[in-house]
């Protein structure tokens, strides 16, 4: 799990590199078709008609625009803020989780969890600081990022329990990879005079990244099948570490006092809200 959130910061500290060098659209189509790809490769190994067996179509096609939405939000937000910021707020999905549990589905949500999302919003406020020199408007962009993986995780959750996780990755990449190649036929003509004015240098970047990123998913999916999602997801705050230490040695961009103390309340109240809802669990269950 570490060495995914390691591959995830890598990957999103190389589109940070490419910057506007490429178009967003070529960006996720070649992010996505690597990892359909791979995957595709990998779960033929054992059968191709495996790779397209699901028992929730209208579940992964959502599942597949939730995860779209996020790269693009997480790409656009790159492009205009440091890479430590964008990690720290795309960070507060657990929390989001928690606030559209209790908005949307109604769920009885415990003080101690509503305590961890205000203390998660604190954690924001240090690293944004509203009316500071370095805020902006874009920071929608990962807070919309944050939003859409909440959204993301659930029907993640949903489908653990019917599908294959390799099965499910793959269609995901498969919808999303359909879905880009109309949106680049739709703005075809600006998108694709863009596309071939790129540099050779560029296009190696943009496969390092998809390599990056893919072999996030990978990792990940072998974390998960050696230990249960509740015990690695505190692990992956891990990436904000490693985003710190991109942003310093790619960007001399290191984290002032307040943005680390932000980052730190904010991988705090993530834990706290995933330990309190592991500790709620066998209750329920029982």
């Amino acid at each position: 799990m570490i060495l995914t959130t390691a591959t995830f910061a890598a990957s999103d500290s190389t589109v940070k590199v490419i910057g506007a060098a490429v178009p967003l659209l070529a960006l996720l189509w070649v992010r996505y078709l690597f990892q359909m790809i791979v995957l595709g490769v990998w779960q033929a190994r054992r059968g191709a008609f495996g790779l397209f067996r699901t028992d929730s179509v209208k579940l992964q096609i959502v599942r597949a625009v939730l995860l779209l939405t996020n790269s693009a939000c997480t790409f656009a937000g790159l492009r205009h803020l440091p890479l430590p910021v964008t990690t720290s707020l795309a960070m507060l999905g657990p929390l989001i989780s928690t606030l559209l549990a209790a908005l949307v589905l109604k769920d009885d949500v415990p003080r101690s969890k509503w305590a961890m999302v205000v203390l998660g919003f604190i954690g924001m406020l240090l690293v944004v600081r509203p009316g500071g020199s370095q805020f902006s408007w874009t920071v929608i962009y990962p807070i919309a990022a944050a939003t859409t993986f909440a959204c993301f995780q659930v029907v993640s959750s949903h489908l653990s329990r019917v599908d294959d996780a390799i099965t499910t990755n793959f269609l995901t990449a498969l919808v999303a990879t359909i879905v880009l190649c109309v949106l680049v036929w739709m703005d075809q003509a600006e998108t694709l005079p863009a596309i071939a004015s790129v540099k050779a240098t560029s296009w190696l970047l943009v496969a390092f990244m998809a390599t990056m990123a893919t072999g996030g998913q990978l990792l990940m999916l072998q974390a998960l099948r050696r230990a249960p999602l509740a015990l690695l997801t505190p692990f992956s705050y891990g990436q904000l570490a490693f985003a710190s230490l991109f942003s310093w040695l790619l960007f001399g961009q290191a984290p002032d006092t307040w943005m680390a103390i932000g980052m730190c309340v904010i991988a705090a109240s993530g834990i706290g809200t995933v330990l309190l809802h592991g500790r709620q669990a066998p209750t329920t269950q029982a």
